[in-house]
């Protein structure tokens, strides 16, 4: 059992930190990702008894993940994702966690933590036939492949009008990398570069206090935007160059 005593924040007010430990183990989290979790976990109706425990264990695991990987998942800025949900209906990240989730609902790597705040569980369970989504895998070579390998089995196995915007460092297409993108090429409708000095992700850490309060992460290559669509979700949400032009605008975002 952990006994939760929080610790006095290093700031005053909404962006103080809220600091949570037992005798040998402490996680930190700002006070704004406290109550936007605190939130979601009431919201869906659990047991609020047990809210610092799973709180707990859903910080400590992400940050063992970091300290494997050696970083979070960076995520596309907040005036990106804005765009993608006001201009395209986006309401889902394929991609996130609880602790930088940006949309309503979002997928993530551990259903056992991060269900109690919201995740809807693993991408590569998610069957949607219908409407726009955003993906942002990790950026290693394995979670890029296996995101075109699904996106391109979900295009194909619907009749109704869906959309996938997937963004990626731009990586050498080795044989095995080649492999998983035919999956989805066949659904490739545009795709737009990002250049490597022009556009920043919003770090992972955000949720606590980082170096010297770094929010954001400018990476050494370009990124690529693909937008995958089937027949119908083409011309339901057609790829204009205005459309583009402000999504790239956006990536250049550190609100």
């Amino acid at each position: 059992r952990i006994a939760w005593r929080p610790h006095e924040p290093h700031e005053v007010g909404p962006s103080a930190q809220q600091r949570y430990v037992d005798d040998e183990l402490q996680v930190e989290l700002w006070s704004g990702h406290y109550s936007q979790l605190r939130g979601a976990y009431e919201g869906f109706g659990h047991d609020m008894r047990l809210l610092h425990c799973r709180l707990f264990a859903l910080v400590s695991r992400y940050s063992a993940l970091a300290a494997d990987k050696s970083a979070f998942q960076a995520a596309l800025p907040r005036p990106m994702m804005r765009l993608l949900k006001e201009r395209w209906g986006v309401t889902h990240e394929c991609y996130a966690s609880p602790l930088n989730r940006c949309l309503a609902t979002f997928g993530s790597v551990f259903d056992d933590t991060d269900k109690w705040f919201g995740s809807s569980g693993s991408f590569y369970a998610f069957r949607p036939v219908s409407g726009c989504y955003e993906a942002n895998p990790p950026f290693d070579t394995s979670s890029v492949q296996a995101c075109f390998r699904h996106v391109g089995a979900l295009l194909g196995a619907s009749d109704e009008p869906l959309c996938f915007v997937v963004v990626v460092p731009e990586m050498d297409m080795s044989s095995s990398l080649a492999r998983a993108f035919a999956c989805a090429k066949p659904f490739l409708r545009h795709h737009e570069v990002a250049k490597v000095s022009e556009h920043a992700y919003l770090m992972g850490l955000q949720h606590q206090r980082t170096g010297h309060g770094e929010r954001y992460w400018r990476p050494v290559k370009n990124s690529m935007l693909y937008f995958f669509q089937n027949r119908l979700g083409a011309e339901s949400y057609p790829v204009t160059a205005d459309f583009v032009a402000e999504l790239i605008q956006a990536f250049k975002a550190v609100d």
